[in-house]
C-alpha cells in the first residue's frame, strides 16, 4: 500500500499527527560528544600537547568550532561525526605528545649513563 493511500485511510488529523511526530524524531544536538571534545582537547593542552603535537591539537579544535556551528545549522549528524574527530585527534595528539616526552627521557637518561660511564672510566683510568 503507497502512503498516499495510507494517509487518506488513516485520516489528516492522524497523517498530521505522524508527520509531526517524525519531525520530532530527527537527531538531537550532541551536547554530550561537544562537552566530551572539549574536555579532550584541554586534557591535552594541559599534557602540554601545543609544544609537541601543535597540528593534531589545532586540528582538533577547528573541528569542535565547525561541530558547534552544525549544531547551530541544526545538522546535527555532522556535528556529531564532527565532534567526534575532534576528540579522536585531541586523544591522538595527547598519545602522540606523551610518546614523545618519553622519548625525550629515555634519551636524557642514555646521555646520563653515557656521561657516567666516562666518569668511572676516567677514576679508573686515574688509579
Amino acid at each position: 500500500m503507497s502512503i498516499t493511500k495510507t494517509l487518506f485511510r488513516v485520516g489528516p488529523p492522524t497523517a498530521v499527527a505522524g508527520l509531526l511526530l517524525l519531525a520530532g524524531c530527527a537527531s538531537e544536538p550532541p551536547r554530550d560528544l561537544l562537552a566530551q571534545a572539549e574536555l579532550a582537547i584541554q586534557n591535552a593542552e594541559r599534557a602540554g600537547t601545543s609544544q609537541y603535537e601543535p597540528g593534531l591539537l589545532s586540528n582538533a579544535r577547528a573541528k569542535l568550532n565547525r561541530a558547534n556551528k552544525k549544531v547551530d545549522e541544526d545538522e546535527n549528524d555532522e556535528a556529531r561525526r564532527m565532534a567526534e574527530e575532534a576528540i579522536a585527534d585531541a586523544n591522538l595528539a595527547n598519545a602522540k605528545a606523551e610518546a614523545a616526552k618519553e622519548t625525550n627521557q629515555a634519551d636524557e637518561m642514555k646521555k646520563a649513563i653515557e656521561a657516567l660511564k666516562q666518569e668511572s672510566s676516567r677514576e679508573s683510568e686515574e688509579r
